[in-house]
């Protein structure tokens, strides 16, 4: 992941370097230089490696370099979509030779006296299971359901009764009906949750940190936005405290000193998080709705004040 950290900065620098940083130059330049169409390639297989070991991440926090949050947005923003369209004729080419060798693999296979059966059959065996599943372009819910579909059926029809019986589907039933486990949303709300990238100035304290956001996306990603928020609300603090070394006072001091302090943080609407944080504290009856729209502001909020924290 470090490598591809690395070598996802180097790439979309030495893209704009080409560019002359101006994305409306790489429509023609790609056309017009070939090496400008390999490096958008290279720069667009870089992104999707990454953004899949992002999304696989049980907890939604990485380390990385100083600059890497503000390249990985402004590419996220305004390149991604324009630089996959030039980086597919490329990535489909490649594709097309990946089929091509393996069907020599199977054809040679054949010669030597093994069945394409048996070929394909070691081939499978060394994938792991479900390597196949990406979070980024697969809908993990939608899979769930087919299976927990396919579950159901084989109980229906009495096909593996040693295996699945009526108590596994019962179990699972428990599970959705009763403990009220909503696949679907807890996926759609797992996508919205941003990841926390800490910059490796800080990573070495930020065990607390980590901890604390975590506890609030898994809040939040349940539909507990309650606590969800309470909890970016003393994550607010924490950060202010124990990050920008602002004096421990009541949060509405320590959010205006902090304020005054650091021009950029007036921005973020501390302020605004602390007093929504404040009611459902302590006002839980008349704040226990929140939507999730509002969860998400918060979280992003927290991202951008760690991402702000100052080198000394």
């Amino acid at each position: 992941m470090r490598i591809d950290i690395e070598k996802f900065l180097v790439l979309f620098n030495r893209l704009k370097s080409e560019l002359n940083n101006s994305l409306k130059n790489l429509k023609w330049l790609s056309n017009a230089k070939p090496e400008i169409a390999d490096l958008c390639y290279q720069l667009d297989e870089t992104y999707r490696r990454l953004n899949r070991f992002f999304a696989n991440q049980p907890m939604k926090f990485s380390i990385v370099p100083p600059i890497f949050q503000k390249r990985w947005d402004e590419y996220v923003a305004n390149y991604q979509g324009v630089i996959d369209e030039v980086a597919k004729p490329k990535r489909e080419k490649y594709e097309e030779e990946l089929v091509e060798l393996f069907q020599r693999a199977v054809a040679d296979a054949s010669l030597k006296g093994q069945s394409p059966d048996s070929f394909l059959q070691k081939v499978v065996d060394s994938i792991p299971i479900g390597v196949t599943f990406n979070p980024v372009e697969d809908d993990a819910a939608s899979l769930l359901s087919d299976l927990f579909f396919a579950i159901h059926d084989i109980v229906d029809n009495n096909l593996f009764p040693e295996t699945f019986t009526d108590k596994q589907v019962g179990a699972l039933n428990y599970f959705k009906k009763v403990i009220g486990l909503d696949f679907d949303n807890i996926n759609r709300r797992w996508g919205k949750a941003p990841s926390l990238f800490i910059s490796e100035r800080i990573h070495k304290k930020n065990d607390k940190l980590v901890e604390m956001y975590n506890e609030a996306v898994k809040s939040y990603i349940f539909g507990l936005n309650v606590p969800a928020t309470a909890m970016c609300r003393a994550l607010l603090e924490h950060i202010l405290i124990n990050y920008y070394r602002i004096p421990k006072d009541d949060l509405v001091n320590v959010v205006s000193i902090a304020e005054k302090k650091y021009r950029r943080l007036q921005s973020l609407n501390l302020h605004k998080l602390r007093k929504n944080g404040n009611e459902v504290m302590h006002e839980y009856e008349t704040k226990s709705k929140i939507e999730d729209g509002a969860v998400v502001s918060y979280l992003l909020t927290i991202r951008a004040l760690v991402d702000f924290i100052p080198e000394n």
